[in-house]
């Protein structure tokens, strides 16, 4: 009796991991067996310290480069500097550069970004405090001070200074930036096909709601190799394409 009860259980173990596996290898996606914490991606990302470099395309052409850099900058804090370069449709080509202030729990202390244009020179500054829950801007032309304030970061306030100050009207878009939910962040093994073979990765992904607006892919070592995202832009590392 006891025998046929251990075989019955191996029997049973047995199945159940085939099963597992024949529903990983053929519709992974519906499976949750490789989801990870997104905080240890993040954290493999923080203590490697890699730099990735990507090249940034539409459906047609390269249109820019972002280069990223997490690094540990004391026991208690983490920090993710970010510069690059873009030329968007109907906008002038910009730089831009920036670095984001975390705690050792990755939540963020504050942010800053700097954006540039050439002709004319047009420097862009906005400061964030969450904190303080306050935003900073500042806008010159060439030397001059043209505008500047500190605004409560909320989507109100900042439509009125994107529009008053910038001569940006969001009334357009598709989505109205009030009734942005905060985003859902999660992540999973995968695989990916690169120019020198199938790559294991951590794939994260950022959603508004039920709807992805970000991939973006990490190796083992904390390097960004891929990122897609919902609005038609593809980034690639180019060493690994």
């Amino acid at each position: 009796m006891f025998y046929r009860a251990v075989m019955i259980g191996i029997t049973a173990f047995w199945l159940v991991m085939m099963g597992l596996l024949v529903r990983l290898e053929t519709h992974p996606e519906s499976t949750d067996i490789l989801d990870v914490p997104v905080s240890y991606v993040t954290r493999i990302m923080f203590r490697f310290g890699q730099q990735s470099l990507l090249t940034v395309r539409d459906d047609t052409k390269v249109i820019g480069t972002v280069e990223l850099r997490p690094v540990t900058t004391g026991t208690d804090a983490r920090a993710v500097n970010f510069t690059g370069s873009l030329a968007l449709p109907g906008v002038q080509r910009f730089n831009f550069d920036g670095k984001m202030n975390m705690d050792s729990a990755l939540r963020m202390r504050d942010f800053r970004v700097d954006l540039t244009m050439h002709q004319p020179h047009y420097h862009l500054t906005v400061i964030g405090d969450p904190e303080r829950k306050t935003l900073r801007y500042e806008v010159r032309l060439g030397d001059k001070l043209t505008a500047g304030e500190t605004l409560p970061m909320n989507a109100g306030a900042l439509e009125s200074a994107m529009a008053q100050d910038l001569g940006l009207d969001l009334r357009g878009l598709p989505v109205s930036t009030a009734g942005i939910a905060p985003p859902v962040v999660t992540a999973r093994e995968t695989q990916i096909a690169l120019r020198a073979g199938e790559l294991e990765v951590y794939q994260v992904t950022v959603a508004e709601g039920s709807a992805p607006m970000l991939d973006f892919y990490v190796t083992q070592l904390g390097q960004v190799v891929r990122a897609k995202t919902s609005f038609g832009y593809t980034l690639d590392a180019e060493e690994w394409q």
